[in-house]
């Protein structure tokens, strides 16, 4: 079995509070800190897809990878569930230069804005990521392939260049149209610094074409562990329907997704307005908006109570902010559908989620995820930022028979597990292993 040194922008655990207020409440702290010692309310497991999905593919190959995160104010090392953690820590001025410089190009990708090159927000983003590369080559002994995840981290693979194998999974869409020319040629000469590009869908593998890069590159579906949400006991469905103010009557509609304009919660709002249910929303700020001070995720949530406001929907509409897992569980299992409305989306796994439980979804032509949908098979698509067809295909949700579940749930399975997709990556990374010729000194 090849050993994995992984690296993303969000790391497999948030710590709530710094380091240093970290110190005043434990005392002295032996180093790396076991972060499964710290008082539950003092971490957060659940912090992002792709962290979830990095940690349960390491469960399922046996692997307990060294891990490099983003982590301003943390302990520069801890340890949780066996992963080594070393986290990177930027100054506050190259902090907001890396996170301006990235989300411009986050937005860009979406289509949501366009994004000036700016040189001072690219030089915090080359900081991060040259710290981030020195880290990883530090665990070079350690280490037969480097899996590096996403946009954040786009020049960690030149950087790290014929030293060892590094493969990237970019999980954003990758669609070259919406890149002015600067930000295209960004992308595509990093793209090049790495031995294997991952894209999440057909959708994003066109587009790599159509960008002009020349790496090798694998499509891969994005995947849950469906064993991992189990159904909680009645009490927990209870209690969170007691605290959403939920009747047992009331028909359910879920949109789990962080609180930001690329999810589209604004369409859903509009789409309500026409439909006997209640929409629940679900989800807070990314890592972005909860760590890096980028908090554009409770500016988005005023825009949408306003909003709820306007279309005279306040009632039909609950902000249910972060749920622990136990609790959305319940959601899942008693909801009716699961509307995922992003204008654009990379994949979307909360759709994944919902066939876990068997339940209709509604998908916007816009998220990866799309390609799975048969229109009436096993879920319903719409065109992205029509609020009257998403209106249309929530209705026809609600009266889907329960077969439309199960089809939902083997797509999961074939498609978007974990038991289905562990293997194609464990192939990936042993191909650039074994295929990996390190220059020789002459």
């Amino acid at each position: 079995m090849i050993s994995l040194t992984v690296n993303t922008q969000t790391p497999p655990v948030k710590i709530n509070l710094t380091f240093q207020q970290l110190v005043e409440k434990y005392g002295e702290l032996d180093m790396p800190i076991d972060l499964g010692q710290l008082n539950p309310e003092d971490i957060q497991t659940t912090v992002g897809g792709v962290s979830r999905m990095i940690m349960q593919l390491a469960d399922r190959l046996g692997l307990n990878p060294i891990w490099v995160s983003l982590g301003p104010g943390y302990p520069p090392e801890a340890i949780y569930k066996n992963v080594k953690i070393s986290f990177v820590d930027l100054d506050p001025e190259n902090l907001n230069r890396f996170t301006r410089f990235k989300e411009g190009l986050y937005t860009a990708s979406h289509g949501l804005s366009h994004y000036k090159f700016n040189p001072k927000d690219y030089i915090g983003y080359t900081i991060y990521n040259w710290n981030s590369a020195k880290i990883l080559m530090e665990k070079f002994d350690k280490t037969d392939v480097y899996f590096i995840n996403d946009f954040q981290q786009l020049l960690v693979g030149g950087l790290i260049g014929p030293s060892a194998p590094a493969v990237l999974w970019y999980h954003i869409p990758m669609v070259p149209e919406n890149l002015n020319p600067e930000n295209r040629g960004f992308v595509r000469r990093s793209l090049d610094g790495f031995d294997t590009v991952i894209l999440s869908t057909k959708r994003d593998l066109e587009g790599v074409v159509r960008l002009g890069s020349r790496v090798k590159v694998k499509q891969i579906y994005p995947f849950i562990d469906p064993d991992s949400l189990n159904p909680p006991g009645r009490h927990v469905a209870q209690r969170v329907s007691d605290k959403l103010g939920l009747k047992g009557e009331d028909k359910k509609i879920l949109l789990v997704g962080r609180m930001d304009p690329i999810k589209s919660q604004d369409i859903a709002i509009s789409a309500i307005r026409g439909i006997n249910a209640k929409l629940i929303l679900v989800g807070n700020g990314s890592f972005t908006s909860t760590s890096l001070g980028h908090d554009k995720a409770s500016t988005w949530a005023k825009t949408l109570k306003e909003l709820a406001r306007k279309e005279g929907v306040e009632d039909k509409v609950v902000f249910a902010g972060y749920l622990p897992d136990e609790e959305l569980n319940a959601l899942y299992e008693t909801c009716d559908a699961v509307i995922l409305p992003s204008r654009i989306e990379g994949f979307g796994l909360s759709v994944c989620e919902g066939w876990k439980f068997k339940k209709p979804v509604v998908v916007s032509k816009g998220a990866g995820i799309s390609e799975l949908i048969l229109d009436g098979v096993n879920g319903f698509t719409f065109d992205a930022g029509n609020a009257e067809g998403l209106k249309d295909s929530i209705n026809k949700a609600l009266d889907a028979k329960p077969e439309m579940g199960e089809m939902g749930y083997t797509t999961l399975d074939q498609w978007c597990s974990l038991r289905a997709n562990s293997e194609k990556i464990e192939q990936v990374m042993e191909e650039a292993y074994y295929s990996y010729k390190p220059r020789t000194s002459p």
